[in-house]
Formats: C-alpha cells, sequence, structure tokens
C-alpha cells in the first residue's frame, strides 16, 4: 500500500485559508458562547466534537463527505473519522468530591483549592461484528484520529487550545499494530464478553491519544495547530503543521514515541538490541519494531515481531 490519498477525490482548496475560518465560525465563537452561559447556568461549557472534527477531517484531507452523518463513509474515499476533546471537561474537588467547571479556580462549595483537572478523553472505536471488523480492515483506506486538547496543561495554562490530526493506514504494514488492535479486540475482548454475558454489549475499543498503543500502530500527523486564548478577544490561530491532501504518506515518517512510555522490559529489550535509552529518549519505527504490542486487555492475541517494509 503506497499511503497514497485518492486524487481524484480532493476537490477543495485553499484548505489553510478554509481550516482558518472553520476554527473561528465552529470552534472559537460556540465556545465563546457556551462559557459565557455557562457562567450563568453552572453547565459544561464543552461541546460535542464529532460532527465539527468531521468537517476538520474533510478540510484538512480536502475530500468531501458524503452527506451520511453517523451513518456512512465519513470521507468521500471511504476514511473513518474519529475525534475526542481534552477541552473544557468536568474537573472534581478532592475535598468535598463536588464536580466543577475547568473554568473555576477554587471550589465553589468549599472554598478548596485541591482540584483534579481531568484529562481523560479517548477514541472510541465501535467494533460488533465480523463484518465490521472486516469493513474496518479490508475497506477502510485510513482512520483519521483528531483530538482538541490543551498544550499547557501540565501547567494549569486553559487559555490555548491545540487541534491535532493523524493519519493511521490500515493496510499499510507500517500500521499492522492497528490492525491487530482491533483484533485483539473483537477476538479476545468483544466476543469473549458476548459469549459470557449476552445481556450486555461491551465497551467499544478504547484508544487513548499519546499513549503506547497509540504511538505502536505508527501514526502520522497531518495537522498541528495552537489556538492561543481562543476566548478572548483576539484569538491567535497558528497552524504549525500541515500536510497537503495530495502527498503520499508513503515516506513521512510516524510520530516519536517519547522513551518514558516504555516499561523497564522494553527498555532491556531495546538495550540488548543496542539502543541505550533515557526517559527524555524518543522511541522510532525502527526501534518500535523490537517491540511486542502491548495491549491494555487482560486477553489478547500474541503477536511476534518482524522489520516492516517502508
Amino acid at each position: 500500500m503506497q499511503m497514497q490519498p485518492d486524487k481524484t477525490l480532493i476537490t477543495i482548496r485553499d484548505n489553510k485559508k478554509l481550516i482558518r475560518e472553520f476554527i473561528i465560525d465552529m470552534i472559537i465563537t460556540p465556545s465563546k458562547l457556551a462559557h459565557k452561559w455557562s457562567q450563568v447556568t453552572n453547565q459544561t461549557p464543552s461541546l460535542k466534537t464529532g460532527y465539527p472534527s468531521q468537517h476538520i477531517a474533510s478540510l484538512i484531507t480536502g475530500m468531501k463527505g458524503n452527506a451520511t452523518g453517523a451513518r456512512g463513509n465519513d470521507i468521500a474515499d471511504g476514511s473513518e473519522v474519529k475525534a475526542c476533546s481534552k477541552v473544557d471537561q468536568l474537573d472534581k474537588c478532592l475535598d468535598c468530591g463536588q464536580g466543577i467547571l475547568r473554568s473555576s479556580v477554587l471550589c465553589p462549595y468549599c472554598g478548596s483549592g485541591n482540584i483534579k483537572r481531568n484529562n481523560d478523553s479517548k477514541w472510541l472505536i465501535t467494533i460488533k461484528s465480523k463484518d465490521a471488523l472486516r469493513m474496518a480492515l479490508e475497506e477502510t483506506p485510513r482512520f483519521i484520529f483528531i483530538v482538541t486538547d490543551y498544550p499547557g496543561f501540565s501547567d494549569n495554562n486553559f487559555s490555548d487550545i491545540r487541534i491535532r490530526a493523524f493519519e493511521v493506514w490500515v493496510k499499510s504494514e507500517r500500521c499492522r499494530r492497528f490492525r491487530e488492535l482491533l483484533e485483539n479486540y473483537y477476538n479476545f475482548i468483544f466476543t469473549k464478553h458476548i459469549e459470557n454475558s449476552r445481556e450486555q454489549t461491551p465497551a467499544p475499543k478504547n484508544l487513548w491519544p499519546d499513549s503506547f498503543q497509540f504511538y505502536m500502530c505508527n501514526p502520522i500527523k497531518v495537522f498541528d495547530c495552537t489556538i492561543e486564548k481562543y476566548l478572548s478577544g483576539a484569538p491567535n490561530i497558528k497552524i504549525l503543521h500541515y500536510t497537503t491532501p495530495d502527498v503520499s504518506r508513503k515516506n513521512i515518517p510516524s510520530e516519536l514515541m517519547p522513551a518514558s512510555l516504555l516499561n523497564k522490559y522494553e527498555l532491556a529489550l531495546l538495550k540488548a538490541e543496542g539502543f541505550n535509552l533515557s526517559a527524555n529518549d524518543y522511541i522510532d519505527e525502527n526501534m518500535r519494531d523490537f517491540l511486542t504490542l502491548r495491549d491494555t486487555d487482560k486477553k489478547i492475541k500474541i503477536i511476534g515481531t518482524k522489520k516492516h517494509k517502508s
């Protein structure tokens, strides 16, 4: 698989300009209004990200959708769009246990500053049948993962937000671990759960941004922008990275994995292969080939490692 977008389906042009306009119209403006009313109602200002992310995906890829909402292909070439947002999540006071708004500096119920800031949103991949698994693995050329978060979360900077988009090309040998994740989930989690509990449908497959599993899928970043002071009167949109729609992804390196995500056994394995790493180093695709897919689920298919072909 050449990881080449279908150029015949690229019909949206002037993409960066349109992306900026969309961010203003459909992200910044609604967020400002939601925050305004949140101060009155004490309800979360968080806005659903699914459909706006499909718009963003079309503007990034230059391909229109099929006007089918959640019932058909998200993108004209059959690509699937998954979105999650870590912005404006509901936080929790660790003293009184009350849920509080992200904008609250102190708990409005007890006055405590001991607040847990939540940052745990993830992508959900639903595979409920063999046919759904087949469609995901054989008929979907790529998954486009979009995440909105705070680049300065660790510093409690909630004024700036970030939007990133990554592609995983399902049939590419480079992205074979993504196929394994879906196979593991359906064959060893979903199916076993249905067999043992016929009344409950198991949760979808969770894929967490910036996690070990995510990096093992060799995702390629195609878009990265920050919106500084997004709730202010003069937000600043900075597009830091954008891969144009028609460019082949074949020779674009995937995102580097922080070595801090590895456990001691994985670090030892790479050391035995001649890689001496510190917590500040990064793991590229070549080093990832020596690692076994580590699944957070209890029952997984054990996959041997092998060298990939570009």
